[in-house]
This record gives structure tokens, sequence and C-alpha cells, in this order.
């Protein structure tokens, strides 16, 4: 566990629930605000607390660049870092936000796996939670994520599929750590692949991957 306190301000509230929820399970202690006026107030009160905060840029009455411009002129001694997020790609925005104090800058659009990654590396973060190497999961291996709750469907000597919970970026490498695969390719570690395809259905992701030992 990180221990790192995290402040997210959002007025999205199945995107903050979600975020919060992968960073809770990463170990970060988080407080979510959907009110960036009441988050200020908080900020104020517990500046000295905050490791971490992320803002939407697309707040309704004090939106996220009035939030740092207004918390800059506080003038306080803090030392927690500030991530921005938006819905849109503006140049000139981001400059802004760096120029009020933000630290970072990410695309509501971007895996959210990826941006978690990422908060590790701005934040200075070395290590993850290590995973319970006697238990089934998936692990992104650009950004080290694990990934549990997956549900193999089929595979043979080519390819597995499997249904999860959690998107996975085409071509990225993942490790697959299932008895029941592992005693196919009579191995004890678990499985690296390549994902060739993501398909969204319903509240389950049908991903398919080629084992990575077989691609030339």
């Amino acid at each position: 566990m990180n221990g790192k306190s995290v402040v997210i301000v959002d007025d999205s509230e199945d995107y903050t629930a979600l975020l919060k929820s992968k960073l809770t399970k990463e170990g970060f202690n988080v407080k979510t605000f959907l009110q960036s006026e009441e988050a200020f107030q908080f900020v104020l009160r517990s500046y000295s607390e905050i490791d971490l905060i992320i803002i939407d840029l697309m707040m309704p009455n004090l939106s996220g660049l009035e939030f740092l411009s207004t918390l800059k002129d506080h003038k306080l001694k803090t030392n927690f870092k500030i991530c921005v997020l938006s819905g849109k790609n503006d140049l000139l925005e981001i400059e802004t936000a760096f120029k009020l104090g933000a630290s970072e800058y990410f695309l509501k659009s971007e895996n959210i796996d990826i941006l978690v990654e990422k908060i590790y590396e701005f934040m200075e973060i070395t290590s993850h939670p290590t995973p319970d190497k006697n238990k089934e999961f998936i692990s992104l291996l650009e950004i080290t994520n694990v990934i549990h709750d997956f549900q193999i469907v089929k595979y043979d000597e080519n390819i597995v599929t499997l249904y999860s919970r959690e998107e996975l970026p085409i071509h990225s490498t993942i490790q697959i750590n299932s008895e029941k695969l592992k005693k196919y390719k009579q191995t004890s570690k678990p499985i690296n692949c390549i994902v060739d395809n993501c398909e969204i259905l319903d509240e389950k992701i049908l991903i398919t991957c080629q084992y990575l030992d077989q691609i030339a």
C-alpha cells in the first residue's frame, strides 16, 4: 500500500467512481468531490495532508482553471501535485493549466489503466502492489497493472479467448496466470500473450490473444 492521499474533483459520477475504484485498489487513499467549490474548501483546510489533486477542467460554477487560479492566489505552501482532466485536447487549456500549477494533463478518453500508470510515474512511485501469485490474474506487462476477474472462453495451440472486465490496448503484451492454461502449455509459469482484438459486449469485454512465444 503506497498510502498517498488523492483528491478527485469531477462532476461525472461514473468516471469519478471508476477512477476512485482503480486508485483505491492500487493503495491510494481517495476522497472525491462532485462540486469544485466544496473541494476547494477541503483543500484549504487539508492541503498539508494531500499528495495529489485530480480535477476536471469542465466543472460547473468553478471551472478547473478557475480552481487552479484561485488556489494560486492563496499562495499556500503546498507539496501536492495537480493533474487536470479534460474531454478535449485543447493546447491553450493545457498551457494555461501548467502555468497555474498543474503537474500533468490527461484526456478522459485515455485508457484508465494507462492513466493510473502515469500517476505512478509523475508521483515517482516505483512499485505497484504485488499480486498473490497463487491466484489467477491478467497482468498488462507494459504498465505492470494487475487485472483480476477474467474468464477463459476457449484456447488452442494458436490463440486464447477470454472475458475481462477491463479493456486492453490492441498489441499490448499481457501475462495470463491460469492453472488451466499453464497445464495446457505444459509450463509452471504464467503465459505471455499479445492482444489481437478487444470487443466490448454488454458488461464484459472479449479479448483475443496470440501466444507470444509463437510470434516471429
